[in-house]
């Protein structure tokens, strides 16, 4: 069953590098085909992906790193800007500001409607604080 992943993976990996070109053309993006892909292998499809959240808790963690590591890479690849340019304003402004008050206001919800402690409500509003403004 290892084996069969890894062919599944290189199979898919090799389709989306030959295809590339053509989805330039579409209004779609890459990950909208590797979600088509996943749900056709997983029990909506073929059935070959079965993944228990608990059982598999360790396996999804890791996975989930590794794609978010991927991600941040290939979009910081792409950033082609000096960080003098002015455009660096309105994300910095985002990720700066937009942010502290998410985790500012969600500790403070956390604490009044939950009776957190201030440590715990601050995680609370770290974890659950949306990360868009520092990729946008």
């Amino acid at each position: 069953m290892f084996t069969l992943w890894f062919i599944v993976a290189g199979v898919l990996l090799i389709g989306m590098a030959l295809v590339v070109t053509s989805l330039k053309r579409i209004p779609l993006t890459a990950a909208m085909f590797y979600l088509a892909a996943g749900a056709a292998l997983g029990p909506w499809g073929a059935g070959l992906l079965r993944v228990d959240a608990v059982d598999d808790a360790l396996l999804l963690e890791r996975v989930s790193e590794i794609a978010v590591i991927i991600s941040l890479f290939t979009a910081g690849l792409k950033l082609r800007l000096p960080t003098s340019d002015r455009r660096w304003r309105a994300p910095v402004f985002l990720a700066a500001v937009a942010m502290v008050l998410s985790v500012a206001g969600i500790a403070v919800v956390g604490m009044t409607m939950f009776a957190l402690p201030l440590g715990a409500a601050v995680l609370l509003g770290a974890v659950l604080a949306p990360t868009d403004p520092v990729l946008a």
